[in-house]
């Protein structure tokens, strides 16, 4: 266990030194400067360049940078008022992380619990409804979602609060925009597993033995059906957070996904690259702890 642990940290040390890099050039070939006010001279644009260390070969800066990000600084927002992105982004994480946590439970638990309905009611009106339903979940953009919620629950109804972030009621629709596309992958892949699992030889010779369905499903189907679906965590928290930052617009959620998209019309590039890599971060965690979750549920995954 050790042995694949250790593998899957270097893995990720790897992949989070590639984003770091990327992030860091792209943001060297993006067209235009941070500094475009027009009440800016030349001589005082030279002096910002020269305190942010912009004035030096792109070489040295990137060493620089990477130096600093291993010791947790991420640099210094440009329009912020010299704030330390740092603090900017620790202030407004525990919120993101809320909101994506919240909707990575809702959608797995309900689709967890639908698909197996669904699947137990294989190729009748309940399986074609959820089904439609799925499809449907699945191919509308979380962002869509969002701005349906916001409109019939929100303005027409007045069901749950617009927008804001403090109280209960205001996680609600940014919480279900973010979810249910992960219930409607969630209850298609569990519905087809245990499909799959039901016609197995192991299932038959249970049924031969006289268990009743509801016991066969307790007992053997829902913990073998479950387990691959535990390999699609991962991506569904890539999903979740890249759809986040839309959704925090959307809603007026002071999260980082927010802060993202109001730094990108204004070049603040420290805060770009450093909310990218907090990003990374996050799915990478959430990725090695997916993986660590399914090693002890199904120990072969160890031995490949």
């Amino acid at each position: 266990m050790t042995k694949y642990l250790l593998k899957r940290i270097a893995i990720l040390l790897v992949t989070l030194w590639v984003v770091v890099t990327l992030s860091f050039f792209l943001m060297q070939v993006m067209p235009g400067s941070p500094f475009n006010n027009p009440k800016l001279t030349n001589d005082m644009i030279a002096v910002m360049n020269k305190q942010y260390g912009l004035d030096k070969p792109v070489w040295q800066q990137y060493l620089q940078y990477l130096w600093n990000v291993l010791h947790g600084d991420l640099g210094t927002s440009y329009q912020s008022a010299n704030q330390p992105v740092s603090m900017m982004i620790s202030q407004r994480l525990a919120v993101s992380a809320q909101l994506g946590i919240q909707a990575l439970v809702v959608g797995v638990l309900a689709g967890l619990f639908v698909g197996a309905v669904s699947a137990r009611n294989k190729n009748n009106w309940i399986d074609n409804i959820l089904s439609v339903l799925s499809t449907l979940g699945i191919s509308v953009p979380s962002f869509i979602i969002g701005l349906l919620l916001l409109d019939y629950l929100g303005f027409k109804w007045g069901v749950l609060p617009l927008s804001g972030w403090g109280s209960f009621s205001q996680t609600i629709l940014p919480t279900l925009a973010l979810a249910i596309p992960v219930f409607a992958q969630v209850t298609r892949f569990f519905r087809s597993e245990m499909i799959e699992t039901m016609n197995t030889d192991y299932i038959q010779l249970a049924r031969a033995k006289g268990l009743t369905t509801r016991q066969i499903s307790n007992r053997h189907a829902y913990r073998n059906s479950m387990i691959p679906v535990l390999t699609l965590i991962g991506p569904m928290a890539a999903n979740i957070l890249t759809g986040s930052a839309l959704i925090e617009q959307i809603f007026s959620i002071p999260g980082i996904g927010q802060q993202f998209v109001t730094s990108i019309p204004t070049k603040d590039y420290p805060v770009i690259m450093g909310t990218t890599i907090v990003y990374a971060v996050m799915l990478m965690v959430a990725i090695l702890l997916t993986d660590i979750i399914t090693s002890f549920v199904d120990p072969r995954v160890r031995l490949k």
